[in-house]
């Protein structure tokens, strides 16, 4: 037997081993074993780069660990319901005394984040998924440059992957870094192998004096943050302040420690309350032991009972939430999905498709966004709460990125939501699933392909 084909196919053996050991949804583990057992060598190579989850990554990044805090009772049985699936996941528990502000336009998100530069104090730390070297971020660089110069802490921690570009042209960072302003990217491609860059760093965290936090969907890129960009976003963003805060600086601080080894002193103290709201800050991801955000949406999903709002521009949902979905509506539950007419991906228009008309057939109301690329993230149970941030309603969002959101369990943030997602809806258009054999066999092919990219 050639040596070469014996080496690739006791390599598929091991590959398939782990395959095995690993939790994984059907659909997934089958076409995994198929792509490893048909093409040994290549199948096993993709499996090692883009294939593994939560096992391997643990070798590498230690579970997140948060200051205990003292749990908020609250007054809903799906609030509580979901609150205690997070926290018994690993989740910080609920706080109350928060502020949330929201937007969805790119230049009230731009000036929301140019001006907490303009008056941070001490620190600015920002950790994003995609940078690009454009206008928008060269224009954020020099505002960062100058605030290093002034003695501010500035850190910057970017995801490789999702800023390739900016890996590439490293450069551009060079008068930020001899101000004193320090740049780290997250799974860097150095270490291919040992970085595991399948394991994507999602999250947006933009955190101001350890105090203010801009978050939700904007990366740091003119699609998100120039409203005279041709083609510009329509996002969710938010602004938080008071305790909750908190979370998501611990989140910053250990991302920060596994990519660069350096420790952000802070104090465990929470912030003074500033308003009324309850929110969670909830991470998810590879250094969370369980599903966390997948979790919490079906314990919400299973417990709604008259509306269930959902936006999100690549909805792939693995089985489970998908059926959660489903049964919702056959037990009356209004269900109304937002995406946009287009997205950015082809394949991921054709991987939604089959979803999307799913939910058509069981009488959800799907409404296709026509102005421009919808890329917020929302999800609204009944008047009960409401998660916005970084997760797409995807399988990657849901089991394999590193994700941060927040769940708000205040009725007139929930309310006021609401009314915007009323606003775009009023700009859409219903969905309506292409007919046609060819159709379904093309959505089905996308189907099988989507859950491993």
């Amino acid at each position: 037997m050639d040596s070469l084909y014996l080496f690739e196919l006791i390599l598929a053996l091991l590959v398939m081993g782990h395959l095995l050991y690993e939790r994984r949804p059907t659909q997934t583990l089958i076409i995994w074993l198929l792509v490893v057992w048909l093409l040994p060598g290549v199948g096993a190579l993709l499996y090692l780069l883009f294939g593994s989850r939560k096992v391997f990554a643990r070798r590498l990044k230690p579970l997140l660990a948060f200051a205990s805090r003292e749990p908020v009772p609250l007054k809903g049985a799906t609030q509580q319901a979901v609150h205690d699936v997070l926290v018994a996941d690993g989740v910080p528990p609920a706080m109350r005394g928060n502020r949330i502000d929201c937007v969805f336009s790119p230049g009230e998100s731009r000036a929301w984040l140019f001006d907490a530069i303009e008056q941070a104090e001490h620190s600015i730390y920002l950790e994003t998924y995609i940078f690009e070297p454009d206008a928008t971020g060269r224009a954020l660089l020099k505002r960062l440059t100058d605030k290093a110069r002034n003695g501010v802490q500035v850190k910057l921690l970017i995801d490789t992957f999702g800023s390739l570009n900016a890996w590439l042209r490293r450069g551009v960072f060079a008068e930020l870094q001899a101000a004193g302003g320090q740049v780290a990217f997250f799974q860097p491609l150095s270490s291919l192998f040992r970085s595991r860059i399948n394991l994507r760093n999602h999250r947006k965290i933009y955190l101001f004096d350890q105090r203010t936090l801009i978050s939700g969907g904007i990366n740091l890129a003119a699609e998100y943050l120039d409203p005279e960009h041709e083609g510009a976003w329509v996002d969710l963003t938010y602004r938080m302040q008071g305790p909750a805060v908190h979370a998501f600086l611990e989140t910053f601080a250990q991302d920060w420690h596994y990519t660069t080894g350096q420790i952000i002193a802070f104090d465990h103290l929470e912030t003074a309350p500033v308003d009324e709201q309850v929110v969670q800050a909830v991470p998810s991801g590879p250094d969370i032991p369980e599903d966390s955000l997948r979790e919490a949406l079906l314990q919400g999903l299973y417990r709604a009972k008259h509306q269930v709002d959902i936006v999100t521009p690549y909805f792939i949902p693995d089985e489970p939430v998908l059926e959660a979905v489903l049964l919702a509506r056959k037990r009356g539950v209004h269900v109304r999905l937002l995406t946009p007419q287009q997205t950015d991906h082809l394949i991921f228009d054709l991987g939604r498709a089959p979803h999307m008309r799913q939910l058509v057939e069981a009488g959800a109301e799907v409404l296709c966004y026509q102005p421009a690329m919808l890329h917020a993230k929302a999800l609204i149970i009944d008047r009960a709460l409401t998660m916005i941030g970084s997760a797409n309603l995807d399988y990657r969002s849901l089991l394999i990125n590193y994700e941060m959101v927040t769940f708000s369990y205040h009725r007139p943030m929930l309310d006021a939501l609401r009314d915007e997602l009323d606003r775009l809806a009023a700009e859409s258009v219903p969905y309506e699933p292409p007919p046609g054999r060819v159709a379904h066999v093309r959505e089905n092919l996308a189907r099988i392909v989507t859950p491993i990219l």
